[in-house]
């Protein structure tokens, strides 16, 4: 059916072709004009004709029509108007010009012959123009003696026109003269081109009997006769009864096939007047003459006489076929036929054979015509039609042959304009019963780029190409010629030329342009338009990060965000860029299978429901991609049925031809419409997206090892591609058991690698054998015929036919398996699994495999923003990290970060000797990394905005201040330099570094108090007390006085930012097996095997001035015992997290209420309400709304604002009922008071003091009776061990909720910190306090309920 069409293009053609430039006409053509002024009709024929006449492009097919209506249709007006001659001579003129204009064109015949009629008209005209008639026949004596092929043709048709001039007196002697000439050509062109003795000799085995006496009467002595006889007439009247002219002569030849009176012999003389050029004129008649021979030929003889017939047939079609390969097709079409018809059909193998023998007609060169048209051989098209009405008629005789056009194709390239309606062909095809041949006939038609409903450049395509080019004013002429090329002739090979005009913008080079470009069109580009746009490109890939000549393959609607945001570019040439990427994708959309948007293109049809588009589209979203490839594969099978259905379907077509082409404009448009070639289409798409899909999967699995879980994600793998391949006919029963075996062999823990890389080597041959039936096998004898034909006539001395024979069909089997429906990429997928199996066995101890199968990269990484189920608990993430999730899920402010799990640290060793297991984590930790940076608005690395980042350990049983911390990685000389010039950030900038530089340090092995000397030593020379109280100058010499010491003990810091952040994490992995922490594990009997999980997150800077710092609280206050929330802990300004819990700075306390030392500063709660409300409601939230315990909190502020207070961790707090503790039996009063701290832990003990290590074990063996205090300066994680084996501790710093304090308490060990009239000598191993000296040995005494120091041992007694 018809429908109407809605077409721009077709509106804008109809509208445009109507225009009229402003056109000069020459003066005569004015007044010829100016005839019909007062005749409307005649005005406008006439006034037409000189617009196409004087147009810049003249469609010349279109002017020899309007010429001849001018000149013979309105002849009437011009003969009787007052000026005849003048108005006959103009258009006399006008045929001179125009022959002149057409030479070698198929126009020029036609031009001719009106113009021989226009003559006839004027010789019987009342009123004698013998001026006008002599002239005439001056024109066509001189395209005579240019022995112009269709005047010698039209010989008959001339002399018949203008008989009449015999009859002239004046003009008899000269008509003659031209008659005479035009004979003697005749003659003489005949004689030339119609080779009869040499066909003969080269052919007469053909020949059933000798026909050598034939030749006289067609061969040269005929010829001769004939000249010897043209040359003595003197008359015209002699000439026309004795020599026959050109259509005389050709009835004569064909005459003589009546003389042959076998029927053979009949067939071959009419080949042999197909093959002469003088009979080019009736080759349709010929042909008809053929093929009712063929078909009488094959009812006459018999069967085994068929077979030699064909041989002599296709012998002379070889001879044929280079200049006459239309004809040869011809035949071979009806001879096709009439076989399948005849009961001759057992010789179709040799007649297929035969056929594709002959050498396949490819589209030759590309070449560009005068009228900018692309020009190629249109036999290729017709060769194509041919082979596939062949298998149309009879699928199972001639199947052949679309293997045998698939591999033509595939090797010698394919060409079809859209106006070529290619898409009726495959119509015609998937309605043939091809059923049986469903796989070969699906690869063909693969080959074919013509899958759209749209003819011509309609909507969008139209729209950019206009647009572009009106941009410039059409004054840039290769946007011009594009515009034209789009518009007139839509193909497939518009995608490469768009290309090459991309990159001659970007390099200025117009070689790779110059074979598509006609002269007039490369002589007028100008330079300047590409040099305009290339700095555009430059700078736009730049942006986008890619290759320049990579930006056209991106999608438009990237490339125009990357464009938008380059600046200082004129908005005209970000335009056209745009619109040139835009025409490149609406191609690749038309003519390839690739689609943006596939929901689109599945709902243009109505083969799908919508609910399962929907779900489809739903899944690619979700990258559900095993769900969406098996609703692709439903698709297709549906789409499958549509095409095979036994239930014929036709088409329908809306299409408009429009005869002229103005400049620009299509000369076709419509829509075509069929529903096994939309399916078939559909199918292709469909295929493309789920091999991309495919591919997606394949690759999110790394394959670079192989674990059990990778293995579980391999066998869900094979089970889709079992199903495509068998979706698209392709089986192997050995290939599927084979897959069984791998299914059930994951339900085995005792499969070894050997045994899997077993069954994938069998696998692997399965494919080879798939390979080799589907793919090799079929196409093997016709590669043996074909590319030995492509070898003649280009001949390489350089490469044997061998090694060419080799290389062509390599190349071909390699392009049939790049486009097979995943078959190459189930192969690649296979053998990348057997080279990970076989590099595992033969790299890996038995360990490291156990190791590796055992990992499941999905447990390697936790985010502290989301859920990662499978390893958020404590054995995977640690206590700290578990908790942190907890609040930060509550909405609880926390630093943003990331947790590497304990599955990482288990496999440390096996990680870091396995470079693509390395990798993958590197690659994981990057892109969190990436994620903070996107969050936070930082940048790792960036001097202008650094992101810094703390780096700490996280284990399932608390070992608090036992391994290694790192604070603000992500900082070096270059940045924190940069840094510094920031407000508020002078100072802050340079501690941040000198933390970093001791971190990193103390990581190395360098103990704190080397760093601590530093510190001392440039308090002294500064004579200040607070390291707060330097300028930010002398920060800046301290942690260069730090760097020094890194230096000088050979310890190298990371400049790479990510090595920095690395090496961190593995330092704090590292750190699980330090001295400290074992020490921490054997007291408290933990096992070695729990490891640590290491927690990245932004660091939180307590130390950019006086209204920042960082603290400890309980949330219920340890010296009361009364439910409820009481917060009790310390702080403390200018700080960051680990000062407080590291027990390294004096402290402040939380609460107004807790025990106050005398001299210190406010509590938090009257220094910083706001902050201790938030802080109050965070704890009274936890443990009376969310459930939690009694918390111990790490927090830190960067200033007094509540939204700037971060917790850093939560842990229960101990709020076990103490065991008895002792205190003293006498009154205070009766006390020698040194001084007062913060007592922890309760109870009292007497003791001598000890300093170090070497103290503790000395006094142990002289007074094992006797308990020991340890003095201390603060309560650093290194000392752990000496808490362990103390009795007492006493501090000078660091507060009761300090690392080391807290773990003093749980060990029951009385503790006194933060006594800041302590000061410790710990070279010398003395002490004082508030000037009274003390030694190693000498007596104390501490309270740990009232913290007070005393001089002296006293009684002591049990408290309830």
């Amino acid at each position: 059916m018809n429908k109407p069409i809605k077409s721009t293009g077709l509106a804008a053609n109809l509208k445009l072709t109507k225009l009229t430039k402003d056109i000069v006409l020459r003066e005569e053509h004015v007044w010829l004009l100016s005839l019909s002024d007062s005749h409307y009709g005649i005005h406008e024929r006439t006034k037409n004709f000189f617009d196409e006449y004087y147009h810049g492009y003249i469609n010349w097919d279109h002017v020899s029509d309007e010429l001849r209506r001018l000149a013979l249709g309105d002849f009437w007006f011009y003969a009787q108007c007052s000026d005849q001659a003048r108005a006959l001579d103009i258009i006399l003129r006008l045929f001179e010009e125009s022959l002149e204009k057409t030479a070698k064109t198929k126009v020029f015949e036609m031009v001719f012959m009106a113009m021989v009629e226009f003559l006839a008209m004027i010789t019987k005209l009342e009123t004698l123009q013998m001026e006008l008639e002599s002239r005439g026949l001056d024109i066509i004596k001189r395209w005579v003696k240019q022995k112009e092929v269709s005047v010698l043709r039209n010989s008959t048709f001339v002399k018949n026109q203008l008989l009449v001039l015999n009859n002239n007196p004046g003009l008899k002697e000269k008509f003659f003269e031209v008659i005479h000439l035009l004979a003697g050509s005749v003659i003489g062109y005949w004689a030339e081109n119609s080779w009869a003795e040499t066909w003969y000799e080269k052919n007469k085995d053909l020949f059933s009997e000798d026909f050598a006496d034939e030749l006289s009467f067609i061969g040269k002595p005929f010829f001769d006769a004939l000249l010897e006889k043209w040359s003595q007439i003197k008359t015209f009247e002699e000439l026309d009864k004795t020599i026959p002219l050109y259509s005389e002569i050709t009835k004569y030849f064909i005459g003589r096939t009546d003389t042959f009176q076998v029927i053979t012999n009949r067939f071959y003389f009419l080949v042999y007047l197909l093959h002469i050029p003088t009979m080019a004129h009736v080759t349709n008649t010929l042909l008809i003459n053929l093929n009712i021979l063929i078909k009488k030929i094959l009812e006459k003889i018999e069967t085994e006489q068929v077979k030699p017939f064909i041989d002599n047939i296709f012998k002379l079609f070889h001879e044929l076929q280079k200049e006459h390969s239309s004809t040869v097709l011809e035949c071979i079409f009806t001879l096709g036929k009439e076989i399948v018809n005849s009961s001759k059909v057992e010789n179709t193998k040799d007649f297929v054979n035969k056929i594709i023998e002959l050498p396949f007609v490819t589209p030759g060169p590309l070449r560009m015509g005068k009228e900018w048209r692309t020009e190629v051989d249109p036999s290729h098209i017709k060769n194509i039609r041919v082979w596939l009405s062949l298998f149309e008629a009879k699928p199972e005789l001639y199947h052949k042959l679309i293997i045998a056009l698939t591999v033509n194709l595939k090797l010698k390239g394919i060409f079809i304009f859209d106006t070529d309606l290619f898409q009726k062909d495959i119509s015609a095809l998937l309605n043939a019963d091809f059923h049986p041949y469903f796989r070969s006939v699906k690869q063909l038609c693969r080959i074919f780029p013509v899958y759209f409903n749209e003819i011509g450049a309609e909507g969008e395509l139209r729209d950019i190409t206009t647009a572009i080019d009106e941009m410039t004013h059409r004054d840039d002429k290769l946007i011009h010629f594009l515009r034209k090329l789009v518009h007139i002739e839509s193909n497939n090979t518009h995608i490469s030329f768009t290309k090459k005009v991309f990159n001659y913008w970007i390099d200025g080079n117009l070689q790779p342009l110059e074979p598509f470009l006609p002269d007039d069109v490369k002589a007028a580009i100008d330079p300047k338009w590409a040099g305009s746009m290339q700095k555009l490109i430059l700078k736009t890939a730049e942006k986008a990060h890619l290759k320049a000549t990579q930006l056209i393959e991106e999608h438009p609607d990237k490339v125009d965000k990357w464009v938008d945001s380059v600046n200082d570019h004129s908005q005209i040439n970000k335009k056209r860029l745009k619109m040139l990427c835009r025409i490149y994708f609406i191609l690749i959309e038309k003519y390839s299978f690739n689609t943006v948007n596939l929901g689109r293109s599945i709902r243009k049809y109505n083969f799908i429901a919508e609910n399962e588009i929907g779900l489809l589209e739903d899944a690619i979203q979700k990258k559900n991609r095993e769900e969406a490839l098996k609703l692709i594969f439903h698709f297709i099978s549906l789409l499958k049925q549509v095409i095979l259905s036994k239930e014929k379907t036709e088409g329908w077509e809306n299409i408009y031809h429009k005869r002229h082409v103005a400049f620009g404009i299509p000369s076709m448009y419509g829509d075509y419409h069929e529903r096994r070639f939309e399916a078939a289409g559909l199918i292709f798409k469909l295929e493309q997206a789920a091999h991309l899909i495919m591919e997606e999967w394949v690759k999110s699995v790394n394959l670079n090892y192989i674990t059990a879980k990778i293995l579980v994600k391999i066998d869900a793998i094979l089970a889709i591609y079992k199903e495509g391949l068998e979706l698209d006919g392709i089986t192997n029963d050995v290939f599927i058991s084979n897959m069984g075996m791998f299914s059930n062999s994951l339900k085995s823990q005792s499969f070894s690698l050997h045994q899997y890389i077993n069954i994938f080597e069998f696998m692997s041959e399965n494919i080879r054998e798939i390979i080799s039936k589907y793919f090799f096998s079929p196409y093997e004898d016709i590669l043996k015929i074909v590319i030995p034909r492509m070898r003649e006539g280009h001949p390489d001395p350089g490469l044997s036919d061998n090694s060419f024979f080799h290389m062509q069909s390599e190349t071909f089997y390699r392009d049939m398996l790049s486009s097979s429906f995943l078959l190459q990429s189930l192969d690649n997928f296979i053998t990348e699994i057997l080279t990970s199996l076989r590099n595992m066995v033969e790299t890996l101890s038995t360990e490291r495999i156990r190791d590796i199968m055992s990992y499941n990269p999905d447990m390697v990484i936790s985010p502290l923003y989301g859920e990662a189920s499978v390893v958020d608990n404590q054995v995977f993430i640690g206590s700290k990290a578990y908790f942190l999730k907890k609040l930060k899920a509550l909405q609880y402010p926390v630093p943003p970060g990331f947790v590497i799990t304990t599955e990482v640290f288990r496999r440390k060793n096996t990680i870091l000797q396995h470079k693509m297991l390395s990798r993958e984590i590197d690659n994981m930790i990057l892109v969190q990394i990436r994620r903070l940076e996107k969050e936070t608005r930082l940048e790792l690395g960036n001097p202008k905005k650094p992101l810094m980042l703390s780096v700490r350990s996280g284990t399932a049983v608390s070992m608090p201040g036992a391994m290694n911390t790192f604070l603000n990685i992500g900082i070096n000389e270059e940045i924190v330099e940069e840094l510094s010039k920031q407000p508020n950030y002078g100072w802050t900038s340079w501690d941040c570094y000198r933390r970093f530089l001791q971190s990193w340090g103390m990581a190395s092995g360098i103990s704190r108090d080397t760093f601590d000397q530093i510190m001392i030593d440039f308090k002294k020379a500064d004579k200040v007390d607070l390291k707060v109280q330097f300028k930010p100058q002398r920060m800046r010499d301290m942690a260069f006085a730090y760097r020094e010491i890194l230096d000088k003990n050979n310890i190298h810091i990371e400049e790479d930012m990510f090595l920095q952040v690395r090496q961190a994490i593995l330092s704090v992995f590292d750190s699980w097996n330090s001295s400290r922490a074992k020490v921490y594990r054997h007291h408290l009997r933990i096992a070695d095997e729990w490891g640590t999980a290491v927690i990245v997150q932004k660091m939180v800077l307590g130390n950019i001035n006086y209204t920042s710092g960082t603290g400890v609280f309980f949330t219920n206050n340890p010296h009361k015992r009364e439910p409820g929330i009481h917060l009790y802990g310390d702080y403390s300004l200018v700080s960051q997290g680990e000062d407080v819990v590291g027990g390294l700075v004096h402290v402040l306390p939380i609460s107004q209420d807790q025990p106050h030392v005398q001299g210190r500063e406010k509590s938090l709660q009257e220094a910083f309400p706001r902050l201790y409300e938030r802080l109050y409601g965070i704890a009274r939230e936890l443990v009376e709304v969310h459930g939690f315990s009694h918390q111990e909190i790490e927090f830190t502020f960067e200033s007094d604002n509540p939204n700037d207070l971060y917790i850093l961790q939560t842990r229960d707090q101990d709020t076990r009922p103490k065991n008895k503790k002792q205190m003293f039996a006498i009154s205070d009063q009766n006390m020698i008071l040194l001084g007062q701290g913060v007592g922890i832990g309760g109870g009292a003990i007497n003791g001598i003091l000890v300093f170090d290590d070497k103290g503790l074990k000395e006094m142990r063996q002289e007074q094992p009776d006797k308990k020991l205090i340890l003095v201390r300066p603060d309560t650093v994680p290194d000392d752990i061990d000496l808490i362990f084996r103390c009795d007492g501790l006493l501090t000078s710093r660091g507060g009761a909720t300090s690392h080391a304090a807290v773990t003093a308490a749980r060990l029951g060990k009385i503790c006194i910190v933060n006594c800041t009239e302590l000061v410790v000598n710990e070279r010398e191993s003395t002490c004082s306090i508030k000037g009274h000296k003390l030694t190693a040995g000498d007596k104390i005494a501490i309270d740990g309920n009232l913290g007070n120091i005393y001089l002296g041992h006293y009684h002591m007694m049990e408290n309830e």
